[in-house]
């Protein structure tokens, strides 16, 4: 579907030519085509496929024109890992007469990707989100708050949003972006335009546990487990048998460690599994741990009395 204007835009008469009402420069046309004079993306993100756990910050911009309205829109990663959060701007430009005042954005995003609460500016002030739909976000302004001048300041205003790039989201597809705005002189409606986000995918890990030897009933032993690639984020869950232990953060190192005091003498799974984190799937591995009888204390020896001794 091709974006267009909807409703009346005061931008060109049916021939193209500019209007003039007074002093006013003023442009008509009940409908048009978005982004016939131009459209040009500036992204990384797209050019480039992701690979599995090489996922660096790619910055993507796009930027068209309808009319006498230009558009900017840039999003800072179009190439997120899963708990990421990423910023999502629109700017509004007039390149001719008259003036525009924005009334309204509707900031359209993949369902995966959830607002941050707070995050959203107009002209860099805190405005209120309607967030009922999961696939947008919308805020309304005051009629006369946000002007966009073609000739004196101010040439433009920025709507900004944050979103948290959510564990659902397909990995290694183009998820599509835009957006919608109402304004003085007409509504946009622009479906597609971008720029896309494709979530890269997880990097795979490896979870291994420390070789135990010497393990004695009713002695405290120490359970380390050993993600790769190391660094802090997610927890390991050490488990003896179907006994779960505990869940134990991962430290920079990549390392957690816990204290397990067997019970009884035998043979033990244990297992540790490691939760994944931001861009790292989880794993997890088992070893088994030989625990041996704590010797019995025979208690005192009686002293020797020889062969007078009772």
């Amino acid at each position: 579907m091709s974006p267009t204007r909807v409703h009346q835009r005061l931008d060109d008469d049916v021939e193209g030519h500019p209007l003039y009402v007074g002093e006013t420069m003023v442009d008509r046309r009940m409908q048009r085509t978005a982004g016939t004079l131009a459209a040009f993306a500036v992204a990384a993100g797209f050019a480039v496929a992701a690979m599995p756990g090489t996922a660096s910050a790619a910055p993507g911009t796009i930027t068209w024109n309808d009319g006498n309205s230009k558009f900017t829109r840039t999003v800072s990663n179009t190439n997120p890992v899963v708990g990421d959060t990423i910023t999502v701007t629109t700017m509004f430009e007039r390149t001719g007469i008259p003036v525009e005042y924005i009334y309204s954005v509707k900031d359209l995003h993949p369902s995966c990707l959830t607002p941050v609460a707070g995050s959203a500016k107009m002209g860099g002030d805190q405005v209120q989100l309607d967030t009922s739909s999961s696939d947008w976000v919308r805020a309304e302004f005051g009629i006369t708050k946000y002007p966009v001048y073609p000739n004196i300041n101010p040439k433009s205003q920025t709507f900004e949003v944050q979103y948290k790039v959510g564990v659902n989201c397909a990995r290694d597809t183009p998820l599509p972006t835009s957006m919608h705005y109402g304004g003085s002189l007409g509504d946009g409606t622009y479906q597609g335009k971008g720029p896309n986000i494709t979530v890269s995918s997880d990097a795979t890990s490896t979870t291994s546990i420390t070789d135990v030897s010497g393990a004695k009933t009713g002695v405290a032993v120490t359970l380390e487990a050993t993600v790769s690639p190391a660094a802090a984020g997610g927890t390991v869950q050490f488990k003896a048998g179907d006994n779960v232990l505990g869940d134990i953060p991962v430290n920079a190192n990549g390392k957690a460690t816990i204290v397990w005091t067997p019970g009884a003498a035998g043979s033990y799974t244990i297992g540790a599994t490691f939760s994944g984190r931001s861009g790292v799937a989880g794993s997890t591995t088992t070893k088994v741990v030989t625990v041996a009888e704590q010797p019995t204390d025979p208690g005192p020896t009686k002293p020797s009395t020889g062969s007078f001794g009772s």
